[in-house]
């Protein structure tokens, strides 16, 4: 009975091991999205309509206005600022 026991723990050690090798370990890096617009250089940092941070969070459209460009998290945040841009710039 003691053997038993004996090859059940050794066993049972044996397959921990074994899994602990497949374990794919946490890595800290970030992976940025493959978007392109992510990599031009805008003309500001904050998305003027929703103030959410696009160098940190990305852009995902963009508009030239008055010779610079604007990068802006959605359609919707470039479009309000269309309707107005002027009063986004000045609160700038």
């Amino acid at each position: 009975m003691k053997k038993l026991i004996y090859l059940l723990l050794i066993v049972i050690a044996y397959s921990c091991n074994k899994k602990e090798a497949n374990v794919v370990k946490e890595t800290t890096s970030v992976i940025e999205p493959k978007n392109p617009l992510n990599k031009l250089k805008y003309d500001n940092k904050i998305d003027f309509y929703c103030k959410m941070d696009i160098t940190k969070y990305g852009v995902s459209d963009t508009t030239h206005y008055k010779g610079k460009l604007y990068g802006f998290c959605a359609k919707m945040c470039k479009d309000e600022f269309l309707k107005n841009p002027e009063m986004y710039l000045a609160k700038k």
